[in-house]
C-alpha cells in the first residue's frame, strides 16, 4: 500500500515575504539537498571517514570508530553523535584504542565496539555508557575479526562472519551476554565472509552478501540464523552481489543498501527484502554510491552516514531515506471492480495492475439501511509487478439494491478501501423476457429474462434455453442450455461473426415461450 499526501504553500502576502523568502530558500539549500524519492542529505558528519560503526540510543544516532583515506588507511578512535530531530553533531569520550570495520550493538543503553582493525584485526570489546560518556573494557572475542557484524536478540548480541586478515573470511557466530561478561561460540555460518549486511527481524538474524578477501568478490548469499534453535536457513539470494553495504528493518520489510561488487567498485543500488514472503523487490537508486557506510534507523527513517565512494577516501556526507516518500515503491494498484447480479447470486470482479505486501482483500457488502459488513475473504498476491483478476460469488435471499467494496490489508495490518459499487438484485413474480439492450447493436448487446419459480424445485433449477435464429430460421447460437434459479439473469451476445439483418431470439423455461427481435447494424 501507498499514500502520498501533498502540501501546498499559500501566497497570501507574498509580495511582502519575498525577500524572506528568497534568503531562507538559499540558506535551506545550502543545508539539505532537495528529497529525490525519499532521500534527503543532511548534515554532514565532522570527521570524514569509512568503516566507522553506527548504534542508535535514545534517538541519537552515535558514530564509533573507522579508518582515514588513502594514504595510511589508519584507524581511528572518534566518536561523535548525531540529533537527527536537530541536525546537529557533538563529538564525545573517543575509543580506548582506535581501530576501523567494527561491529557495535546496543544493550540497555550501553553500546559495545566490538573486533575490527585494519590492517590488523583485534578481539578486543569495549562498552560505552552515553550518560556517563565513558568506556569500559569488556571480555574479549573468541575469535579475531575485523568487517563483521553485530545483531541483539533477547539481550544477546551475536557477532557474525568477518575477516580474519588477508585471504582469512570468517563463518564465525558468537554470542555475548552483557550480564556475564562471557562469550560463547555458536554454529558458524554456512558461508563465510566480511562485509555483510546484518538485521533483526521476529527474533531472527538476517545476513545477506559478503565477500572474499582478498581479491574482493560479492556474494549474494542470504542467510537466517534461529538464535533459538542455533541453526541457519538459506533464503531467496539478492538480486545484486555485493559487500560492504547495510541492512535495516522497518516493519515487514529489510531494506539493503549501497556496497560494493569489487575491489574498486561502489553501488547505489536499494533493494527490498519480505522475509515473511522470501521475496525482493527493487527501487530507485540511492543519488549517490558509497560503501563501507555506518547506518541507522529512527522513527522508521534511515541514516547513511560516510563511507567511500572511490575506495581512496571517506566521504562527510549524512543522507536521511524515507520509504514513505519513495515514489518508485509498488502500491496495491486496483484497475477495475465490478458487479454483476444473476439470479440470487451476485458475482465480483477485480484486477490489480500492481502488488506491494498485499496479505488480501475483505469482500464488504450493504444493504439497505445496515453498515458495510465482511462476507468473504480472497488471498492476495504478496508482492508482484504482474497483473491479477480476483472473483468472489456472493449468495443472496432478498431482492433489492447492494452496495460492495473491498479491503485491502497488508502483511503489516495497515489497510485501504476500494471505491463503493452497486448492484440491484431483481426480484421476479413470473417469467419475462426483455428487450434487448442496445438494440440496434454492433457487435454486442445484453438480453436479460426473469424465472419466477423453478418447474422442477426438487432439482433445484429450471431449465432455460435461450437461442438466437436468423430472419429465415435458422439456429445461428445457443446462449443459454442450463438450469438456472429463480430470479433476474442477463446474457451478452457476441455477433462479431454475423453479418448485418434482422435475428430473433427465443427463450423456453416449461411451458413459458417468448420470442423478441434485434438488429444487427454494422
Amino acid at each position: 500500500m501507498l499514500l502520498r499526501t501533498t502540501s501546498h504553500f499559500s501566497g497570501e502576502n507574498f509580495y511582502s515575504r519575498k525577500f524572506w523568502l528568497t534568503v531562507i530558500s538559499l540558506v535551506l539549500v545550502s543545508i539539505h539537498i532537495n528529497a529525490q524519492n525519499g532521500w534527503t542529505m543532511k548534515s554532514q558528519i565532522p570527521t570524514q571517514r569509512a568503516g566507522a560503526c553506527a548504534c542508535v540510543v535514545d534517538n541519537k544516532i552515535y558514530v564509533i570508530g573507522g579508518i582515514t583515506g588513502s594514504p595510511g588507511y589508519s584507524d581511528l578512535a572518534v566518536n561523535e553523535v548525531y540529533d537527527p530531530s536537530t541536525d546537529t553533531w557533538q563529538t564525545k569520550a573517543p575509543l580506548p584504542q582506535a581501530r576501523g570495520y567494527l561491529s557495535c550493538a546496543v544493550v540497555n543503553g550501553i553500546i559495545y565496539a566490538i573486533g575490527g582493525g585494519y590492517p590488523t584485526a583485534t578481539k578486543r570489546v569495549d562498552a560505552y555508557d552515553p550518560v556517563t560518556d565513558t568506556w569500559t573494557q569488556k571480555a574479549d572475542m573468541l575469535s579475531v575479526r575485523r568487517s563483521a557484524q553485530a545483531c541483539v536478540v533477547d539481550g544477546i548480541i551475536y557477532n557474525i562472519g568477518g575477516h580474519k586478515g588477508n585471504n582469512q573470511t570468517s563463518p564465525n557466530c558468537e554470542a555475548y551476554d552483557p550480564v556475564t561478561n562471557t562469550w560463547t561460540a555458536k554454529t558458524d555460518m554456512p558461508v563465510g565472509g566480511g562485509n555483510l549486511a546484518a538485521t533483526v527481524y521476529n527474533d531472527s538474524i538476517y545476513v545477506f552478501g559478503g565477500s572474499t578477501y582478498s581479491p574482493w568478490a560479492g556474494f549474494s548469499y542470504v542467510y537466517a540464523y534461529n538464535t533459538q534453535t542455533n541453526s541457519w536457513a538459506q533464503k531467496q539470494s539478492m538480486p545484486t552481489a555485493r559487500f560492504g553495504s547495510q541492512a535495516f528493518t522497518i516493519g515487514n520489510k529489510i531494506f539493503v543498501i549501497g556496497g560494493g561488487q569489487n575491489g574498486s567498485s561502489t553501488i547505489g543500488t536499494l533493494e527490498v527484502y519480505y522475509p515473511d514472503l522470501d521475496i525482493w523487490e527493487s527501487r530507485a537508486n540511492m543519488p549517490f554510491t558509497s560503501v563501507f557506510f555506518a547506518g541507522a534507523v529512527i522513527n522508521d527513517k534511515i541514516y547513511v552516514i560516510g563511507g567511500t565512494s572511490n575506495w581512496l577516501t571517506g566521504v562527510l556526507n549524512v543522507w536521511e531515506y524515507d520509504p514513505s516518500q519513495d515514489q518508485t515503491e509498488t502500491p496495491v494498484e486496483l484497475t477495475s471492480f465490478t458487479a454483476t447480479a444473476s439470479g440470487k447470486e451476485v458475482t465480483l470482479n477485480w484486477t490489480t495492475a500492481t502488488e506491494l505486501n498485499n496479505q488480501g482483500f475483505e469482500v464488504q457488502r450493504k444493504f439497505s439501511t445496515n453498515d458495510f459488513a465482511t462476507i468473504g475473504s480472497v488471498k492476495g498476491q504478496g508482492t508482484t509487478t504482474s497483473q491479477n483478476q480476483y472473483s468472489f460469488v456472493d449468495k443472496l435471499i432478498d431482492g433489492g439494491k447492494y452496495f460492495y467494496r473491498l479491503k485491502q490489508i497488508d502483511f503489516d495490518g495497515t489497510f485501504e478501501y476500494s471505491n463503493e459499487i452497486e448492484v440491484e438484485v431483481r426480484t421476479v413474480d413470473k417469467f419475462s423476457l426483455e428487450q434487448n439492450y442496445p438494440n440496434p447493436f454492433n457487435p454486442t448487446t445484453t438480453i436479460g429474462f426473469g424465472i419466477s419459480a423453478s418447474p422442477n424445485p426438487s432439482e433445484g433449477g429450471a431449465l432455460v434455453i435461450l437461442k438466437v435464429y436468423d430472419i429465415l430460421g435458422n439456429e445461428v447460437k445457443t446462449l443459454v442450455n442450463k438450469e438456472m434459479e429463480t430470479g433476474y439473469h442477463s446474457v451478452d451476445f457476441n455477433a462479431s461473426e454475423l453479418p448485418s439483418g434482422v435475428y430473433f431470439y427465443r427463450i423456453q423455461v416449461g411451458s413459458f415461450i417468448d420470442m423478441k427481435k434485434m438488429i444487427l447494424l454494422r
